[in-house]
């Protein structure tokens, strides 16, 4: 009788198997190309995001140490600009705050806790308030420099 066409090349391989071993190279290719893409996409938006965790980094210890001298100020000063350098005390706090809410929005986490960002405005808030009644604010001045100090050494740790 009469037998059945079928089409093969020279290799007896069949075309269908032929067109699936193409598409499957074709698939592999553009899977390769995805994630060579990807690489190159991805490992400069990582480097930016640790360039600008350092940079947070850094300018939070810089307003740390503002903070730090502006401490050392208030002995020098014995109350006469007192409450404007507590006022400028309480600026930076705010920008290390800011400055670590912004790292952890962009995924990094907090650089400073809340806790910790509470507990310094606390210490300058009781020292402005002993400083306005006259009381003695050495000790209070110590506690808020020490704390700064020991802020400042946490975050030197993070580089």
């Amino acid at each position: 009788m009469y037998r059945r066409y079928s089409q093969t090349n020279g290799n007896a391989v069949s075309l269908s198997q032929l067109k699936r071993s193409r598409m499957k190279d074709i698939l592999i290719l553009l899977l390769a190309a995805l994630l060579i893409a990807a690489l190159a996409v991805g490992i400069p938006a990582m480097q930016q995001r640790d360039g600008t965790r350092t940079a947070y980094i850094q300018r939070v210890l810089a307003e740390c140490d503002e903070a730090i001298r502006q401490t050392s100020g208030l002995s020098r000063n014995a109350g006469a600009d007192s409450a404007a350098i507590l006022a400028k005390i309480r600026s930076n706090l705010y920008a290390i705050r800011v400055i670590s809410d912004l790292n952890a929005v962009r995924g990094g986490g907090a650089l400073v806790s809340e806790e910790r960002i509470m507990t310094l405005q606390n210490n300058v808030d009781r020292y402005l308030t002993y400083l306005t009644t006259g009381m003695d604010t050495g000790e209070y001045q110590t506690g808020l420099q020490t704390s700064l100090e020991e802020l400042q050494t946490e975050l030197s740790g993070l580089h």
